[in-house]
């Protein structure tokens, strides 16, 4: 149809899953989930998770310490 490799299209859904901006929903498709900036929200939170486990902090901690700063 659109001479696009179905595992590219599959491969760039994923990727728009992982950032948050679309969801998968069994039976009924993609849909959209989210928008750029919780997009870019969601990027932050993961690399503020790599930055703690780096520094031996678990999640648990690391919910903790959102929450007494929230």
């Amino acid at each position: 149809m659109l001479g696009v490799n179905r595992n590219t299209v599959l491969t760039a859904l994923r990727m728009l899953r992982d950032e948050g901006l679309v969801d998968f929903r069994r039976g009924r498709g993609v849909i959209v989930a989210g928008t750029p900036a919780r997009s870019e929200v969601v990027d932050h939170a993961r690399a503020l998770v790599r930055f703690a486990l780096s520094r031996g902090y678990e999640r648990d901690e690391l919910v903790q310490i959102i929450r007494s700063v929230s």
